[in-house]
């Protein structure tokens, strides 16, 4: 079953075992509670949460050199959106790129379909790719490689938006796939019909 709580920051959200849904806002919006975003989808098309308005927005972010954390969440997602059902047509998953110096349009196109056919990969300058990751409070460390490059250390959620672009909450998805569908369908038909 899908807990409900209202968490203080995102530093609660790291420690968080199981799923919720918080309340509370990002760490960085405007005052209408709507993130804007303008960003290159990975069939090339320029996108905002206008592109998507009517449909609530699952968010990921991560890179497509993570050699563990992004594709086993992208990979649980994709059980996610499985489970939805009916209701998944109320839903469209974004997975945005905080490294757009390596994630072209045409990588994360590559990347995502490993995934599900219904997750869209969003790239952008490093100016863009700043403004979406500290609208959400993302956190981000980069790490220098000798031999790799270089690796980011980041925090995993899946974060909602509502069908107008705001902020809902933050789901914790180291629960399993089937109980966050199991709550995602229940909270998307106890919503009003907006996004109908």
């Amino acid at each position: 079953m899908m807990r409900f709580r209202i968490l203080p920051s995102i530093s609660a959200l790291l420690l968080a075992v199981t799923i919720f849904v918080c309340a509370c806002p990002a760490a960085a919006q405007s005052d209408d509670d709507i993130i804007r975003f303008s960003l290159t989808a990975h069939d090339g098309r320029q996108v905002s949460e206008q592109n998507f308005a009517g449909r609530y927005m699952l968010i990921q972010f991560g890179y497509t050199w993570c050699p563990d954390v992004c594709p086993m969440e992208l990979a649980l997602l994709a059980e996610v959106l499985d489970g939805l059902g009916a209701e998944a047509e109320k839903v469209q998953s974004l997975f945005v790129t905080f490294d757009p110096a390596r994630d072209s349009a045409a990588v994360l196109a590559d990347y995502v379909a490993n995934f599900h056919p219904a997750i869209i990969g969003l790239t952008g300058s490093e100016q863009e790719i700043a403004n979406i990751v500290h609208a959400f409070g993302v956190i981000l460390f980069k790490e220098e490689g000798e031999q790799s490059g270089y690796t980011f250390a980041h925090s995993a959620n899946t974060y909602l938006l509502g069908p107008d672009g705001d902020y809902r909450g933050s789901i914790e998805t180291l629960a399993p796939p089937n109980e966050v569908a199991a709550g995602l369908v229940e909270f998307l038909r106890q919503e009003p019909s907006e996004a109908d």
